[in-house]
């Protein structure tokens, strides 16, 4: 117990660890006022046995007892004040670096397994580790000096009593070592099941509406349904395999306790032990082991708070996104934009081979293939959400890697297929983009990306709040406001990742125009499957198994008859070819 105590004091680090420390000695305190009034009665018995007892005695023995009640209760607030609220200042803090860390993992961490860890990890382990680390250490500190007190005092009424006591005790951490060990055990697969059934839980929360549109709702929810068992399971085998331990060491501390008792009578007849040590020793005799007892009863406590610790290191462990170099961006380069022979890797899976290709400022990219070509993989990578193992990513002559991750974000702005809006008002919303914005800037940036009218027939306009990830809102609604947002950062360089793909006929038309506000001026690089959204731009690239197969102006490629033209084709048999428009 002691190693977890130390583990948790450096997991709090400085200055905190420092505060905890302080109140150790308070903690000490505490115990030889909690168990000097045993002394004190024994002292007053032998002088009540020997004659020696006077009013005076009495009353100093009161007056003794009476200081031992306050300077403990002094000696808790203390301890309290260095110690109890440190684990709730710490785990704000730790909340704080957590969040900073997983902005820096790169994006093929989150995947949906490991959103169900950390999910677990922020609802479950941390929550956890809060509201026991710190009880559990005043509790483990204030044990053990209670039982070395009262062990001392053994010794001194009589070693052999101390002896005793000690032999019973040694024995004690020998078996709470062993059943440390199964615990530890049991309290993995205890934390596993929790990370298993929050994982679940998210996934039948998030295909709730597909289960209901394919009346599949009791099927979809087996997975939920089996890891409400485990879960079960594993909390019951936890409980199952701990309780015999308990149960073993009370019968020991029973033994010990007869034990004391019997070797006590002895050393009364003996003559070594007067009456009134005996005496002494009855008033306590059953509290002996009291604080050993407590100790131990932490264990399980300890055990699931140890793998919760484990696995919350272990996200922190995770290799981050290196912060970036301080290379300076130039104001303006010959190339906004360059990909210098990338290739790139999701694990063993290779999906970008050989990528080259350079825009000057001001120009369309577009970038079209079928799925899974590695389209938005190069999108990805241009606002450094992975780092490229070969090849180079540049912007204005600098590799993406060597500017600061703060210069390289603010030029890029990114319109996504799936929108993703905080649950906060509409102002707020859009001030992200630029939040040393004007009222007046973010009303102009609302008309310019065909949302002001909308948001004015909200019942309180610009502060109205939007329900989590704009669920309050339509698909277009949600994905003109988030245009918005980019309108008021003004970044150089625009990203559209399919940003029309899943909006109506009408929203289109008004998401089109406010891509087209967006983009003036503006290096652009867009991602699309419907190719008559992209015959005006500068170049297209086309995809195929992470390779640039094609490449050039829309004229260009319908010439050479390749792939592209294919595409156009048979999107034209499919009636997709209705319009143009200039990203």
């Amino acid at each position: 117990m002691i190693p977890m105590v130390h583990r948790i004091l450096v997991f709090c680090g400085r200055p905190f660890a420092a505060r905890i420390r302080i109140a150790y000695l308070f903690s000490f305190l505490k115990s030889v006022c909690q168990n000097a009034p045993i002394f004190t009665a024994v002292w007053l018995i032998r002088h009540l046995m020997d004659g020696s007892a006077e009013v005076a005695t009495c009353c100093l023995s009161a007056s003794m007892l009476l200081l031992f009640l306050a300077l403990g209760a002094i000696f808790q607030n203390l301890s309290d004040r260095f110690q109890s609220a440190t684990g709730y200042e710490v785990f704000a803090e730790k909340r704080k670096a957590f969040a900073a860390h997983l902005r820096q993992l790169p994006m093929g961490y989150f995947t949906a397994d490991n959103l169900g860890r950390i999910s677990a990890i922020l609802s479950a382990d941390m929550v956890f580790i809060e509201e026991n680390s710190m009880n559990i250490v005043a509790d483990v500190v204030s044990d053990s000096f209670a039982q070395l007190v009262l062990t001392a005092f053994l010794f001194f009424l009589h070693p052999l009593l101390g002896l005793t006591a000690l032999v019973t005790e040694l024995i004690a951490v020998c078996m709470a070592s062993l059943m440390n060990r199964e615990s530890m055990r049991n309290s993995q697969a205890r934390q596993q099941s929790i990370e298993d059934l929050t994982g679940a839980v998210i996934e039948y929360a998030e295909g709730l509406a597909v289960a209901k549109s394919f009346c599949l709702t009791g099927e979809s929810a087996a997975r939920l349904r089996q890891s409400f068992t485990q879960s079960r399971e594993a909390n019951l085998t936890f409980e199952r395999q701990h309780t015999p331990w308990e149960r073993g060491l009370q019968i020991l501390y029973a033994a010990g306790t007869a034990a004391m008792l019997a070797v006590a009578v002895w050393l009364n007849r003996q003559g070594s032990l007067d009456a009134s040590g005996f005496l002494g020793l009855l008033l306590f005799l059953l509290n002996i082991f009291s604080p050993i007892k407590h100790l131990f009863q932490l264990d399980s406590r300890l055990t699931i708070m140890e793998n919760c610790l484990d696995r919350l290191e272990a996200v922190f462990a995770e290799k981050t996104l290196p912060a970036g170099g301080s290379a300076v961006l130039p104001e303006k380069a010959e190339y906004e934009l360059a990909f210098d022979h990338v290739s790139f890797s999701y694990g063993d899976d290779t999906v970008l081979h050989d990528i080259s290709f350079r825009a000057a400022p001001g120009q369309v990219i577009a970038l079209v293939g079928e799925s899974g070509s590695g389209k938005t993989t190069v999108a990805n990578l241009l606002a450094r959400f992975w780092d490229v193992p070969q090849g180079a990513v540049m912007m204005r002559g600098v590799n993406v890697k060597d500017l600061p991750m703060k210069t390289l974000m603010a030029q890029i702005s990114m319109v996504f297929q799936k929108v993703y809006l905080f649950e906060d008002t509409i102002f707020n919303n859009i001030i992200m983009g630029y939040p040393e914005a004007s009222y007046e800037q973010v009303v102009d940036a609302a008309k310019k990306a065909r949302c002001y009218d909308f948001i004015m027939r909200l019942p309180y306009g610009f502060d109205t709040v939007i329900g989590e990830g704009g669920a309050s809102l339509s698909g277009g609604e949600a994905q003109r406001i988030s245009i918005a947002r980019c309108i008021l950062k003004d970044a150089p360089i625009i990203v559209l990742d399919e940003a029309t793909a899943s909006v109506d006929a009408d929203n289109e038309v008004y998401i089109q125009q406010a891509i087209s506000e967006l983009c003036q001026n503006k290096t652009v690089l867009v991602i699309a499957h419907r190719l008559n959204t992209v015959r005006g731009a500068d170049q297209i690239l086309v995809l195929d198994r992470g390779q640039i197969i094609e490449q050039g102006s829309h004229r260009v490629l319908m010439d050479k008859k390749g792939m592209y033209a294919h595409m156009v084709e048979l999107q034209e048999q499919m009636g997709g070819w209705s319009k143009e428009v200039r990203a």
